[in-house]
């Protein structure tokens, strides 16, 4: 088996890059000679035995102290990219492919100053020194030091031109109230930024954040998550998903600029549950406050009672109110609701009530057969109110105007409009109950011969029916005909 040789370095390579140190002292030259003298006297007497491993043991041992010593002469200490070690309980050197090779066992801990000021620090169980190449090898609890961050892993290399650590296996980040792990990372202590994927997982007091890829830059307190980026809301199970997430920590705000989509699920007090989605082009929530979550572009909402789409639609998780703005529609059963604004209500998770401010109004179909026919109501405002998933009761105010369809035992018997300054409609089990009118009371009655065939006629102004509304498959979004 070949020996591998050891060489003296010159004391002015201790200076460059990762610092190196004398394998072979003068101490440990003259331990050797000492070792010939004794050989003899070692071999004839069994109590002592000081054989050469032991004698490489103790070298090795004087050429660590030695090199904790007199690493770097006083004027180069603190340099910016000067790499210092700190301790190591053994040290070999070895001659690995024409490269040398240095391996520190047992509490290694070394450190490097940096351009800014401050250093980073670094510990592991067992390191190799490649003196050329300037980077080290490290394994068995490693463990990174900057500031406040502190990274730990299974293994990693570090490089000293580039100060640059990478690190693999268990890899766990812990920074100010959040712990990230992953299985790979890259962090440049210089520059304060950082670079985590495979299974990355953040978890902090507000929420737990999964994706493929995560890049920090600290100085700017900026990340960006993407591949399959998936935010679980510790408060209310609220999930959000996208391809990519920027999280803005000074503004208090993350967005998903693409393909966003929310889902929560809903449990009712009687134990019902129900599961509310959301996609949209973007998504943004604001942590001030209160929680916000905004979705832009293209909005659509859907779960089991209730469907709408706009442009935006603000979410504001403390209060469970949904506001929709941005040409608005908003759907519940046979009912259609759209106005300038819609303000969503819930209660406990159930839908309570729905009010629309500006150009309000609401469409239902009259009548099963006769599809072509829509009791109607519109005012400047307007409020459903629900009980039990039904419609409770419909409140117009401020020039409130309604058509209505007659009916005679199922036989058309023509139409019924209306004005005042409030109409209010009762209901029960979702059929009309009761219809009142509050001041400025006017009324028409069509015959059936007058509206057959003709009921887009007598239509109300900014009357319209969408054909086509959100609807939920699982946790897809899609768009169903209503005919």
């Amino acid at each position: 088996m070949r020996r591998e040789r050891a060489e003296k370095i010159p004391f002015d390579r201790m200076k460059k890059g990762i610092l190196t140190v004398p394998p072979r002292s003068a101490f440990c030259q003259k331990e050797r000679q000492t070792g010939r003298r004794t050989r003899g006297n070692a071999q004839r007497s069994q109590r002592r035995n000081t054989g050469p491993a032991e004698k490489v043991v103790k070298c090795l041992l004087v050429g660590v102290v030695l090199f904790v010593v007199h690493v770097l002469p006083a004027h180069a200490q603190g340099r910016p990219g000067t790499i210092e070690l700190k301790s190591a309980k053994e040290l070999k050197v070895r001659n690995i492919r024409g490269t040398e090779v240095r391996e520190l066992l047992g509490s290694v801990h070394f450190i490097q100053f940096l351009r800014e000021g401050g250093q980073v620090r670094v510990w592991s169980d067992r390191a190799l020194q490649y003196l050329e190449a300037e980077q080290m090898e490290l394994s068995s609890r490693v463990r990174v030091i900057r500031d406040s961050i502190l990274i730990t892993s299974d293994e990693g290399t570090y490089f000293g031109k580039e100060r640059r650590i990478e690190v693999r296996g268990r890899v766990r980040l812990e920074r100010s109230g959040s712990v990230l792990t992953s299985r790979a990372g890259e962090y440049f202590p210089d520059e304060k930024r950082a670079i985590f994927t495979d299974s990355v997982v953040v978890v902090d007091s507000a929420s737990t954040l999964y994706c493929d890829k995560l890049m920090y830059w600290e100085n700017e307190a900026r990340s960006v998550a993407s591949g399959n980026v998936r935010v679980i809301q510790s408060s209310d199970g609220t999930t959000v998903f996208g391809d990519t997430l920027v999280n803005l920590e000074r503004e208090k705000r993350s967005i998903v600029p693409r393909a966003a989509r929310m889902m929560q699920i809903d449990t009712a007090a009687n134990g019902e549950v129900d599961t509310l989605l959301v996609t949209s082009r973007s998504m943004e929530s604001r942590n001030d406050s209160v929680r916000h979550l905004i979705a832009r572009d293209s909005v659509r909402i859907a779960r089991t009672d209730l469907s709408a789409r706009c442009h935006v639609a603000t979410f504001a998780g403390d209060e469970d109110r949904i506001t929709l703005a941005g040409d608005p529609v908003v759907w519940h059963e046979e009912n259609q609701v759209t106005g300038d604004t819609i303000h969503i209500r819930l209660v406990r998770r159930q839908l309570s009530s729905v009010f629309v401010r500006g150009r309000a109004m609401a469409v239902s179909r009259s009548d099963s057969v006769r599809r072509s026919r829509f009791d109607q109501l519109t005012g400047r405002r307007l409020t459903m109110y629900f009980a039990e998933k039904k419609v409770r009761q419909i409140d117009v105010e401020q020039t409130a105007t309604s058509l209505y369809y007659l009916y005679d035992e199922a036989v058309a018997n023509g139409a019924n409009m209306s004005s005042g300054d409030r109409i209010i409609i009762d209901f029960s089990d979702g059929q009309v109950d009761r219809i009142k009118i509050i001041g400025g009371v006017q009324g028409e009655y069509y015959p059936e011969r007058m509206v057959r065939n003709r009921e887009g006629e007598y239509n109300l102004d900014g009357f319209k029916w969408f054909r086509t509304r959100p609807k939920r498959d699982g946790v897809v979004m899609q768009e169903v005909v209503v005919e």
